[in-house]
């Protein structure tokens, strides 16, 4: 959910919504009016990265549906970063008065804005009809040209989004057939510990593993993939530049790391180097690691789609103008028909419910949650403050059960028949909507019972009982103090698809595609380790 902060003249304008700030990143935006060519528009600044966003109306979604139109034809993301900013950033938004003084980035463009008004007015007379959402890219990217940083935004905010959603990359199953060559370097993941570490704190670590990266650039350029390149020099010199100075730069990053580097890198590099030996260099190189064990074969395929989607939006190839029927266009259109409704008034439907209770507000919540339908039983005993919102109750449990929240989710109160959730639409009968991030667990009584949804695909459901409303402790919260049983996998189908796994596992008869659909190892659902719960809701 964005947040959007608004300037005092459009007070009379926007709702007031209350409730605990959000610290998330990618969370928070300024906005403010601008005029160009004597119109009023509306700008839209992300607080830590300064990405703008232009709207030529308020409410009504509008700020959701361009920022999810930019995202798709951004070329330096890959397509499960722009799903997951699709349903967890983008999908809703919440006006607030601004509590600080106005951003920097923001007062910047302003100026910008204000003194080249012929430029501004000359993009939006190129366009014929300026009123679909694609059009306000032409104002980004002008205003970030004009700025002088353009290509430093989209890359600062690139890396952000790596941060937050970084794309898991798997490793092959053991014995799989494709892995035909013998690494002649260390496997990455021996510095996993040393991952997201700042380069410059760590120098031996950069080192070492810059040699190990030499190495095994030495052993693809001997190999058949290489030699596929021709060009040895400059094959050379790309995956130099990718290996030890892109992803070395500022934090430790290697291509066990994540998924999505190398699509980033190649969108970033274009200007430098021909795309096709770009392109066909990066994509060689993971299909050889493929060979080597290093990453699964449908990690390196998933390396070169990402390739070839970044070049059709950057040089617009016809196919991009015709809407293919696959998953990413349809959630595309499935969001923008939800934000279509009027959102202007974003006020809770709680009547005059309140959304804190001032007597738990600082007590301490012992509950206990548990993944229904499911046996053997994954249960969890945590203990959460009342001050906390029901969303962070509830993507703490999700994260409990080893989910990674990366679909929609909502939450049932069985006694009050109070429905918590970041819809605007659906409602099940008779009960009563509460903003999901507005409501706290203060709320909650002793022996309360709670459902909470997660992945309307899969449909799981854990259900919570609240057993006792106590003193706060030096303890840091929240924090699990029971566990029993791992939880969901993400994606298996549901209860149903879980089941099928653990009888699998059971036997030891584990399909081959779903290992390596895992990361070559299984998942033991008999198993947890709590304090890997505890680093997880950190």
């Amino acid at each position: 959910m964005a947040q959007l902060f608004y300037s005092p003249d459009l007070a009379d304008r926007l709702p007031h919504n209350t409730g605990k700030i959000s610290q998330k990143p990618l969370r928070r935006w300024q906005l403010s009016p601008v005029k160009i060519d004597n119109k009023t528009y509306y700008l839209y600044v992300e607080e830590e990265t300064g990405l703008p966003v232009f709207t030529d109306k308020l409410g009504e979604g509008k700020f959701s549906q361009v920022a999810i139109n930019f995202l798709n034809e951004m070329p330096f993301l890959v397509d499960p970063q722009r799903t997951w900013l699709m349903q967890n950033v983008f999908s809703f938004n919440l006006y607030r008065p601004i509590p600080s003084d106005e951003n920097e980035k923001l007062k910047n463009y302003l100026q910008i804005i204000a003194s080249h008004q012929a430029e501004f007015k000359e993009t939006l007379n190129d366009n014929d009809d300026f009123s679909s959402t694609e059009d306000f890219n032409d104002l980004v990217y002008l205003l970030l040209a004009l700025s002088g940083n353009d290509q430093e935004v989209l890359m600062q905010f690139c890396q952000l989004v790596n941060e937050e959603h970084p794309v898991k990359v798997k490793a092959p199953r053991p014995g799989a057939k494709y892995c035909t060559i013998k690494p002649q370097f260390k496997d990455p993941r021996i510095w996993v510990d040393d991952e997201g570490k700042a380069s410059a704190d760590n120098p031996a670590i950069v080192q070492a593993i810059s040699q190990n990266n030499q190495q095994m650039i030495d052993q693809f350029i001997a190999s058949a993939d290489g030699q596929l390149m021709g060009d040895d020099k400059t094959a050379r010199r790309i995956l130099d530049q990718f290996l030890n100075h892109f992803m070395l730069k500022d934090k430790i990053c290697m291509v066990t790391t994540n998924l999505a580097a190398p699509n980033i890198f190649f969108a970033g590099t274009l200007d430098q180097i021909d795309e096709d030996l770009l392109s066909a260099t990066l994509s060689n190189f993971y299909v050889f690691l493929s060979h080597t064990g290093i990453v699964s074969q449908s990690a390196a395929r998933d390396v070169a789609d990402y390739l070839d989607t970044s070049y059709d939006i950057i040089y617009g190839e016809p196919e991009l103008a015709a809407p293919e029927d696959d998953y990413q266009d349809s959630l595309i259109q499935q969001l923008l028909d939800e934000l279509a409704p009027v959102q202007a008034d974003t006020s809770a439907n709680v009547g005059n419910r309140q959304l804190i209770n001032p007597q738990n507000y600082d007590q301490a919540y012992v509950i206990t949650a548990k993944l229904a339908d499911f046996k053997p039983l994954a249960s969890r005993t945590f203990v959460i403050k009342g001050s906390s919102t029901i969303e962070e109750l509830a993507e703490t449990v999700i994260l409990m059960f080893h989910g990674d929240l990366a679909h929609l989710y909502d939450a049932i109160n069985e006694q009050t028949e109070e429905f918590y959730t970041q819809s605007e639409d659906f409602v099940p009968g008779g009960m009563t909507k509460i903003k999901l991030d507005l409501a706290t667990v203060s709320l909650l009584n002793e022996k309360d019972k709670l459902t909470i949804h997660y992945d309307y695909g899969d449909g799981w459901e854990f259900k919570l009982h609240v057993q006792k409303i106590q003193p706060v402790t030096n303890e840091e919260l929240p924090h699990v103090q029971k566990a029993r049983g791992y939880g969901i996998i993400e994606d298996i189908g549901g209860v149903g698809g879980l089941e099928q796994y653990y009888d699998d596992y059971q036997k030891g008869q584990v399909e081959p595609d779903l290992l390596d659909w895992l990361g070559g190892e299984p998942i033991d659902l008999n198993i947890v380790d709590i304090n890997e719960l505890n680093q997880l809701i950190k």
